[in-house]
């Protein structure tokens, strides 16, 4: 019997059909192959491609730019965190209330009471006028500089003790010879209220000496404190640390009136502490707890700060004048500030053309 001849074309496990199935495997690597280097190979600008890369960059092109997310908002000051029973924060140029914590509860508002005092002496006085105490500065209480009757001070100078060192005695000296007694000073002082529509403000004194009647609120007191820094008098004194004034009289030697000079201090820690300070005026009393009225400007922009009854007074001040800063520098859309604002002041104008002479 003859036998066939091997095929040299089938392999040895069946012939013809293991060498189909080899030719596959073969083909299916190739095309493995050809894939892995087209996806490793970067597209070039005139390879033609018309892939997935390219129909996203159409895509992309075709709505434009991605818009730029939003900014955050700027974060809220919080009352939890302040220890003041009453407060406000105020930019002082356009009047928008910034931060608002029962502002509008009237208080004893201690020697803050003093701003209006200097108010209205600017209006009625000239500054360089001199007043002669009179014996009633002696019943001036707690905080004084020590007038004896007889003695004589330019109205300037008194201003700065009432400022600066805050003397309750400089007080009733300027209000004598502004309203000719202290409750004619006191009318003066509830009209000029009025006029800058301070309308939950009482004044019996011009101390701030605690009394029946006599109470403000921080909104009040911002108002005010807003109005009186148009005056360049009224803005050097409350952002002087230290000066010195001259006193007069009474008594002569070599028949000579004895001429004093006193160098006052302010009570005011953020003038040397926080950058940008300049004002504006502290208070104390039992019943009024401790005060401070603030204003700090950096970049041509002011704040104002008020705080009634705050035993925190000058962390919180500092706190409040630099969220101020903050939202005065975000984008207005990202401010997160208290509705409303405080009514634009009327021009500082001395009723007297004198003033400042």
């Amino acid at each position: 019997m003859r036998r066939r001849a091997r095929d040299p074309q089938r392999g040895s496990v069946g012939g013809r059909p293991a060498a189909c199935l080899l030719g596959l495997v073969t083909a299916a690597l190739a095309v493995l192959a050809i894939v892995a280097l087209a996806a490793a190979e970067p597209p070039g600008p005139s390879d033609g491609s018309q892939g997935a890369a390219a129909s996203t960059a159409m895509t992309v092109a075709r709505r434009g730019p991605r818009r730029a997310e939003p900014a955050a908002p700027a974060p809220e000051f919080r009352p939890e965190g302040l220890g003041a029973a009453s407060a406000i924060l105020v930019d002082a140029t356009s009047g928008d209330i910034l931060f608002d914590h029962a502002a509008r509860d009237a208080r004893a508002p201690a020697s803050l009471t003093k701003v209006m005092t200097a108010v209205v002496v600017l209006e009625r006085a000239k500054l360089s006028d001199q007043v002669v105490a009179s014996p009633r500065v002696r019943e001036a209480g707690g905080h004084i500089m020590g007038l004896r009757p007889g003695q004589r001070l330019s109205v300037y100078d008194l201003l700065s003790a009432l400022l600066v060192l805050s003397a309750n005695d400089a007080a009733v000296a300027l209000a004598e010879y502004v309203g000719g007694s202290v409750p004619g000073f006191a009318d003066l002082m509830n009209a000029k209220a009025q006029a800058l529509g301070m309308q939950d403000t009482s004044f019996r004194n011009p101390h701030g000496l605690d009394a029946p009647d006599h109470y403000s609120t921080a909104y009040d007191l911002a108002v005010l404190t807003r109005y009186a820094l148009q005056s360049p008098t009224f803005a050097q004194i409350v952002r002087t640390r230290q000066t010195v004034i001259t006193v007069k009289g009474p008594a002569k030697r070599r028949g000579r009136a004895a001429t004093v000079a006193r160098v006052l201090r302010s009570h005011n820690r953020l003038l040397a502490a926080f950058e940008g300070a300049d004002g504006v005026k502290t208070g104390f009393t039992n019943e009024a707890g401790r005060c401070l009225v603030a204003s700090a400007q950096r970049d041509g922009r002011r704040v104002i700060a008020v705080l009634l009854n705050d035993p925190r007074r000058w962390e919180d001040a500092a706190s409040l004048l630099e969220y101020g800063f903050m939202l005065l520098g975000a984008p207005a859309a990202t401010r997160a500030s208290a509705p409303g604002g405080v009514a634009p002041p009327p021009r500082f104008a001395p009723d007297s053309p004198q003033v400042g002479g």
